[in-house]
């Protein structure tokens, strides 16, 4: 039988002993992990409707692999005698602490991408009004706008405070437009002596500037930016002014009796919805004349109906979707899923698509897409353990970005053609949103009116566990 030289058995010894340390670095790494995991991250919901961290199960499984490695190795060790070398436990102890960078690159993997709190504002405080919404301004500018009843406030890519546009004197902000075309957005403002609003503003989202302000009275509703139009309703009237100009370019009368719901403006057209004596009923006006080019009885039943999109137009009405041609037919209809208008409904129309979230069943919703050329039910994106759509937008990758929430809160990634999330979901942790809020890129925006949160925050990669 050979024996082996004296140096190959060093060498051996040496071998053993530098990986019974480097597993018992990384099962002491992973056996901390698996703790704080289970006392600090873990959700109180039970792990079986989602609460166990992302993770822990296979780590759990590689800490006892490396536990078990790592006895092995000793016992080998320690019926060798290869621990009576000190060069072998310098080269172990080495070996040991590099080991545990590839431990931890592991345990990242396993635990998925993670995103905290980067920088936030100091909350308004109790006494502050109510937040209307915010816009947001070109994605290269960063720029971010939360308007209050108040006071309407831009903030800079670094979400540090950029300008400040105050109500007038004993007056208010009563509503804003959805949309900001060209960066400009519209607001309805009403002064002292009028109820909201007798005023309306716009704004250019990344200085604050006023470009022009109109006196409208009676104003109705929110007021829509789309195209080259600043398109709002009064108590008689649709009236249409150039976006960048302010100059009155027409005014469309109501049908007599009739009261004004909701209003979208497009680039090829304005979409009315008004209660008239037939019911509710959708009006298409031309863009550049307004002139009634169709209109169009909309089915009402426990849910209100509500303008999608003005070009495409689209509405939806009975929780069905209906796309219109050039003439006012309904393209097309889907049946199911249905899409709701009311409640905390979260909808985005990005190109010629709406994607709109839809209960699925008790508590859980589900992302529907439907296509607004006709009407086509697309596809269909449900989210495991997560029980509620929170914020919906178009990244500037032209991704679907969303935040859902379950046992945890995640920020998905989805590709708009087909719904499949690109990549895994990014856990949020600790972040202080409220009821209701929007979220620009990395940026959140609370709407939440009791003042408490902070009015808009930054988030970024989570750096150590």
């Amino acid at each position: 039988m050979n024996t082996p030289s004296p140096l190959v058995k060093r060498l051996g010894d040496h071998v053993r002993l530098a990986a019974a340390c480097a597993f018992s670095a990384v099962a002491a790494l992973y056996g901390v992990l698996c703790l704080r995991l289970t006392v600090v991250d873990m959700s109180d919901v039970v792990c079986s409707d989602g609460g166990c961290p992302r993770g822990l199960g296979p780590l759990v499984l590689w800490a006892l692999v490396a536990v078990s490695a790592a006895g092995g190795l000793w016992w080998s060790v320690v019926k060798g005698r290869g621990y009576r070398s000190a060069v072998g436990w310098v080269l172990a102890v080495t070996v040991g602490l590099v080991a545990l960078w590839p431990g931890w690159l592991g345990y990242s993997w396993l635990r998925g991408p993670h995103m905290d709190l980067f920088s936030y504002q100091v909350p308004d405080g109790p006494g502050a009004d109510k937040p209307l919404g915010s816009w947001a301004g070109h994605p290269d500018t960063g720029f971010v706008v939360r308007a209050r009843a108040d006071v309407v406030t831009g903030y800079n890519g670094e979400g540090r405070h950029g300008w400040s546009l105050p109500a007038p004197a004993g007056g208010a902000v009563c509503a804003m437009s959805g949309d900001t075309p060209s960066g400009i957005g519209l607001l309805t403002v009403t002064t002292a002596e009028s109820t909201c609003g007798n005023r309306l503003v716009a704004v250019d989202v990344t200085s604050g500037k006023q470009l022009w302000t109109k006196d409208v009275p009676k104003l109705v509703g929110k007021p829509s930016a789309g195209g080259s139009l600043a398109a709002t309703a009064t108590a008689d009237a649709v009236l249409a002014h150039d976006l960048v100009t302010g100059a009155e370019l027409w005014r469309s009368p109501l049908p007599a009796g009739a009261v004004a719901l909701e209003v979208a403006a497009g680039p090829d057209r304005v979409l009315l919805l008004a209660r008239t004596d037939q019911g509710v009923e959708l009006f298409a006006l031309g863009a550049r004349t307004g002139a009634v080019a169709w209109r169009f009885p909309m089915p009402v039943g426990y849910e209100s109906p509500r303008i999608v999109s003005a070009s495409p137009a689209a509405a939806v009405g009975d929780g069905r979707l209906l796309v219109f041609d050039d003439a006012g037919r309904p393209r097309g209809e889907s049946p199911a899923p249905y899409v709701p208008t009311t409640g905390e409904t979260e909808w985005l129309v990005a190109g010629e698509v709406l994607y709109a979230s839809v209960p699925e069943r008790e508590k859980r919703e589900v992302l529907a897409a439907f296509s607004l050329t006709d009407g086509r039910h697309l596809w269909t994106r449900a989210f495991e353990d997560d029980w509620r759509i929170r914020a919906l937008t178009a990244d500037r990758f032209g991704r679907i970005a969303l935040v859902t929430e379950g046992a945890y809160t995640h920020l998905w990634h989805l590709d708009p053609r087909t719904g499949k999330p690109r990549g895994e979901p990014t856990v949020l942790r600790g972040l202080r949103l409220g009821e209701s809020f929007a979220l620009y890129g990395r940026t959140f925006v609370n709407l939440d009116d009791d003042g408490r949160l902070p009015p808009i925050f930054d988030v970024a990669p989570t750096i150590g566990w």
